[in-house]
């Protein structure tokens, strides 16, 4: 007759197979480490698509106000771009004007020796 120890072992249903990259990679990795095993996993319901959705709609009010803060940003730099064009424009009308005026008086001192 059987032990009692036998029987109740044989009557647990059996683990899943193994697939073959479980093997190998239970034969390479270390002692430790943590195996990924190819069995079936339950989905529930509808928990992991609310939490799916709840995490999209963060990540898109995330994005939407990282992308404010760049346009406050840009709308900044651009006033700022637009200042120094007219400050460029500005100086570049004086040192014409100088310029000009150093071309006349160097003729005027030319047509008087």
């Amino acid at each position: 007759m059987a032990d009692p120890e036998e029987v109740q072992v044989s009557s647990q249903p059996p683990p899943p197979p193994l697939s073959p990259s479980y093997s190998d990679a239970a034969a390479a990795s270390s002692p430790g480490v943590p195996v990924r095993l190819d069995w079936p996993v339950p989905s529930r319901s509808i928990g992991p698509t609310v939490d799916l959705l709840e995490e999209v709609e963060l990540q898109i009010g995330d994005a939407a106000f990282s992308l404010t803060k760049l346009l406050e940003a840009t709308s900044a730099v651009s006033a700022q771009v637009e200042e120094l064009a007219f400050k460029c424009t500005e100086n570049a009308r004086f040192l014409k004007t100088w310029r000009d005026l150093l071309k006349e008086g160097y003729d005027s001192l030319k047509t008087d020796n």
